[in-house]
């Protein structure tokens, strides 16, 4: 109400003011005569390049547009800045709007200021005279006549992008506090589950103490049944079966086998001075024989990954392309690429979803492909805030908690389940409550349990084995830890641990490098059953099944080591 509705004439107007006081409602005073642009051009008009640019003048209404305006209507919230409304939309050398066509077209210089065609031309050539240097009235850039482009818009006007960073912001912080809380109740049913199971003992041994320490009075329960099923589990041992020898020159890595092509695979550097790089080598399971070599990169290779319906292997060698290969005849079959990003890892879907490739790149972003297009990139997802490597991807088939499955990708710093929506190919992203880093992920598809590998960090001074299972609370992935498995304190070197499913039973092995160790850790037992020297270091360890039993076989530097897992009772 304390405004006054009547803007005062600029003083830059040199407008002769009345010698009577302004009444409270004066009448309307008239605007100066303005000179137009033609005559402008025509007179002699000189530039000084050491004043800024005038300022943009005020848009004047009328008295009687004045006296419409009340408060709060909407005609007065739109006239209350009249700035805002003309902003991008006229020329900041003559404060005049720029026209489609004519001499005062809307154009632009190298580097992006816009202005008047008419205007820029004479301002270049008032500092070509001036200071011997056509510059940019706004950004004093350097410029030339070469350097105006005409544009093509009816309106230009700036959108504020801080607004969209700021809700981007807040969907995240809101996705992690709802991981967060589905994180903190698991583990508060967890530990319920904990202490009703303690109460219960507690109870028995109650129970024991009216009964004069007596063995009947457990003859019912399953307290001593379960800890007589702990005695009758079944012990198992390794024992070296093979060692030899894939290659002469260093530089295996990967190691994995396939039970529905009966195929082991093994990387390794080329033997051939011909055929530089490296490659795969096929090993046959039965009899454990080195078998032809494919050669597939010029770099180390870094993942590889079987089709479970096709006669297909992927191979990831930190090169701007990812190979599809044919098992049967050892060629080529496509190539696909991300914006030539370096792809570090890789993997192949099953069921409904057995054409999809997925890859990952040096910067935590994820592709998917369609095996049948390879040029076209299905979808991909980039992260928002953690941009390390991306060193495994392993697709996760429909259950129960997920009807239409998934996909983990797990980078250097970070662990995320990526989950199909039932009725749509759109995956949703869910960052789990584990804490890196990582050095390495298994998946098993049987017993639905991923097992992964962390090295130390500021809560745990040793590596870590973290055999998991995927669930769902309040609608949120999560990973329930089953076992945490402690390792060595320093971990230079990345190596890829194991899950054998034995019985009713889970062994984890995997290697212990400050100690150069081979480790297994019965899940049930809870406890480490084994421990063996190795003077090599342990790359990859991959369980084999095969008709004569059950075998693991770790790969070093140039030599695969395999060794049978025997079964006893007590």
């Amino acid at each position: 109400d304390n405004q006054n509705p009547h803007p005062e004439p600029d003083a830059r107007e040199d407008i002769p003011l009345p010698a009577a006081p302004i009444l409270a409602d004066p009448p309307p005073m008239p605007s100066p005569p303005s000179t137009s642009r033609q005559a402008q051009a025509q007179a002699s008009v000189v530039i000084s390049l050491d004043t800024p640019s005038p300022p943009k003048k005020r848009k004047r209404h009328s008295g009687s547009a004045d006296k419409s305006l009340k408060k709060g209507s909407p005609d007065s919230k739109k006239n209350a800045n009249p700035d805002d409304e003309d902003e991008g939309l006229t020329c900041p050398i003559c404060m005049d709007s720029w026209e489609m066509s004519g001499e005062h077209r809307l154009v632009s210089l190298k580097c992006g200021h816009l202005f008047g065609e008419a205007c820029i031309r004479r301002w270049l050539g008032e500092s070509q005279r001036q200071s011997s240097a056509k510059l940019c009235p706004q950004c004093k850039a350097k410029a030339s006549y070469r350097d105006i482009r005409h544009l093509y818009a009816k309106r230009i006007q700036m959108i504020d992008t801080d607004i969209k960073e700021q809700l981007e912001a807040e969907k995240r912080r809101t996705q992690n506090l709802i991981t967060e809380l589905a994180t903190a109740k698991l583990s508060h049913t967890l530990t319920s589950e904990k202490l009703h199971a303690l109460q219960k003992d507690y109870q028995r041994v109650l129970e024991l103490l009216r009964t004069g320490g007596g063995r009947g009075a457990y003859a019912g329960d399953g307290g001593v049944g379960g800890q007589r099923g702990l005695h009758q589990l079944a012990s198992h041992r390794l024992y070296m079966e093979k060692n030899f020898e894939i290659t002469r020159e260093p530089g295996c890595r990967v190691l994995l086998y396939s039970a529905k092509h009966s195929l082991l695979v093994a990387s390794q550097k080329s033997g051939q001075n011909l055929f530089p790089g490296f490659g795969v080598r096929f090993i046959d399971p039965p009899t454990f024989k080195p078998l032809h070599f494919l050669h597939t990169s010029a770099m180390l290779v870094r993942d590889v990954a079987f089709s479970e319906s096709q006669h297909l292997i992927t191979v990831a060698s930190r090169e701007a392309k990812i190979k599809l290969f044919d098992i049967r005849s050892r060629l080529c079959s496509s190539m696909f690429s991300a914006y030539d990003k370096m792809l570090w890892s890789c993997a192949l879907d099953r069921n409904e979803r057995e054409h999809f490739l997925y890859t990952g790149d040096l910067r935590g972003g994820v592709y998917i492909y369609d095996l049948r297009f390879p040029e076209n990139i299905l979808s991909e997802f980039h992260p928002d805030e953690n941009f390390s490597p991306v060193i495994h991807i392993i697709t996760v088939p429909p259950n129960k908690n997920f009807s239409g499955g998934g996909f983990f990708v797990c980078q250097l710093t970070a662990l995320t389940f990526y989950e199909y929506a039932a009725a749509s190919e759109a995956a949703v992203a869910t960052r789990l409550n584990v804490e890196g880093p990582f050095l390495s992920m298994q998946y098993d598809s049987v017993q639905d349990t991923v097992l992964i590998s962390a090295r130390s960090n500021a809560s745990s001074p040793q590596s870590r084995f973290i055999l998991g299972q995927l669930d769902k609370v309040d609608n949120t992935p999560v990973l329930k830890v089953k076992a945490i498995i402690y390792g060595s304190k320093a971990t230079p070197i990345m190596t890829r641990p194991t899950q054998l499913a034995v019985e009713n039973n889970t062994l984890v092995v995997g290697y212990l490098q400050d100690s150069k160790q081979l480790m297994m850790h019965d899940i049930r037992r809870e406890e480490r059953v084994q421990t063996m020297p190795v003077n090599e270091v342990i790359y990859d360890i991959c369980p084999v099944a095969t008709q004569a039993g059950s075998y693991l076989a770790a790969l070093t530097d140039n030599k695969c080591r395999v060794y049978k897992v025997n079964s006893s009772k007590r």
